[in-house]
């Protein structure tokens, strides 16, 4: 369960990342095959009231892969494909395939339902919000239509928001994005959260807060391609 393959998809063409927008379905296939190795690096369970640090995200990064971990490690998950990229790319070896996994971990990062706990409200409302943005299109739209209509609404948010610069200073750059990951995390749980204390709950996202969260996501993909990309 997550963003459907379009939104993910979208979220990498959104970012500018015209070329590598089929590699952000690659963990989800992979998450078929190798199951709980992958699952995990997917989302984080983060308790109510626990606000997300940078430091915690830099903490998961050696989670990454590992298998029975209940809770997830989301955050780290992005740091250490990213880490996979530049180590790769230093090597002269093919690095797109870990820039793929972080794109797409990247866009899990926004989900609400990917970053609070997995309780019976989550479970029961999951999979109905990972399709919001794709529901509304004409029926039998063809992929690369759907791709490039949700990446034009993402783009129109991503206008809304702050611009997000990250460091091409290696050192700097980890912890200028585990400050980011931190920042939307939060932001992410806080609506899940939100949506769970309603009176009565509220069991969708509306297509406006879906976009919003899409758009932070491209924002900061938009930002470490700038900083680290060859």
């Amino acid at each position: 369960m997550a963003w459907h393959d379009a939104t993910h998809m979208a979220v990498v063409k959104a970012a500018g990342l015209d070329d590598y927008v089929y590699l952000a379905v690659g963990a989800d296939m992979a998450k078929e095959k190798a199951g709980a190795v992958e699952g995990g690096n997917h989302y984080n369970n983060t308790p109510r009231g626990v606000k997300v640090t940078s430091e915690m995200v830099l903490a998961q990064v050696r989670d990454y892969n590992k298998q029975g971990d209940s809770d997830g490690h989301l955050y780290g998950a992005i740091v250490a494909a990213l880490n996979d990229y530049l180590i790769r790319g230093a090597g002269g070896k093919y690095d797109r395939y870990p820039f793929g996994y972080a794109a797409h971990y990247i866009g899990d990062l926004s989900m609400p339902f990917h970053n609070i706990a997995y309780d019976a409200f989550n479970r029961a409302n999951h999979a109905a919000n990972d399709g919001i943005v794709e529901t509304t299109g004409p029926r039998d739209e063809p992929m690369d239509a759907k791709v490039a209509r949700l990446a034009a609404e993402i783009q129109k948010r991503m206008g809304r928001l702050p611009v997000v610069q990250l460091s091409t200073d290696v050192k700097r750059f980890h912890k200028e994005l585990a400050v980011q990951i931190a920042a939307i995390a939060n932001r992410a749980a806080a609506l899940g959260y939100a949506m769970a204390s309603a009176n009565p709950q509220r069991t969708r996202l509306t297509e406006e807060e879906a976009y919003m969260q899409l758009a932070q996501s491209a924002q900061l993909l938009k930002a470490v391609a700038a900083a680290i990309m060859r």
